[in-house]
């Protein structure tokens, strides 16, 4: 059996590849405090709002509002959808071959709902396969309490940990090899990028303020 993608990297020469490697950004925004506040109304008062029927269920220290807040005539929303789209292609393309011209050409289409975390609520571990990215902003986040610093962060699961045999030679390998979770802390302002099939949580939240986070589903779609 014939593996073409054996040597490619080196020619058929030997040599070191990174496989299975997993793209991840982080992005300052660069949205201000108003900015902010106002993202962090909007979700709030869709958690105010009658529950409607079909809604997903509500968990009372985790709120999860629908799927279409970045179609909201809200002029927030309408901000916010800006600033995604604007953001997200110029950290997608970094990690793509595509060159600038045909990656501009490109047309994004994205989805998003907001989610609102109280003190000991958290996120579960979710995933999703109907887009190729998902971006995660922070319009909110208050300080742990001390002695909590993992708590109410963004993590990436490892896939590989239930699957490898490891001992010492392993326990000190190079970030780009590493076995492990990924944590992000939350900043507002910022967001986060990944390819949206990454299993995901957010820790339980060890704050009094409440965590207050937008995700969005990102395609890239070609025209025609």
């Amino acid at each position: 059996m014939n593996d073409r993608g054996n040597n490619s990297a080196s020619g058929g020469l030997g040599g070191t590849l990174a496989l299975f490697a997993t793209p991840f950004a982080t992005v300052n925004t660069g949205a201000d405090e108003g900015f902010n506040l106002r993202v962090a109304s909007l979700c709030e008062s869709q958690r105010s709002a009658v529950t409607l029927p079909g809604e997903p269920s509500r968990d009372p220290l985790h709120f999860r509002g629908r799927n279409d807040l970045l179609e909201s005539p809200d002029e927030t929303a309408g901000e916010f959808r800006r600033l995604i789209l604007g953001r997200v292609p110029a950290a997608v393309s970094g990690f793509s071959d595509m060159g600038d011209a045909a990656f501009a050409k490109l047309r994004i289409q994205a989805r998003g709902w907001c989610s609102i975390v109280q003190r000991n609520g958290h996120i579960p571990c979710q995933h999703f396969t109907g887009a190729s990215w998902l971006a995660v902003y922070c319009a909110q986040a208050g300080e742990p309490d001390e002695g909590s610093k993992s708590a109410g962060v963004l993590r990436l699961y490892e896939r590989r940990l239930a699957s490898i045999y490891r001992d010492a030679s392993t326990s000190q390998l190079n970030p780009t090899f590493r076995f492990g979770n990924h944590a992000w802390t939350p900043v507002p302002g910022w967001l986060a990028l990944f390819p949206a099939h990454v299993a995901h949580e957010v820790s339980v939240v060890r704050s009094d303020t409440s965590l207050i986070l937008v995700f969005a589903m990102i395609r890239f779609l070609e025209n025609g």
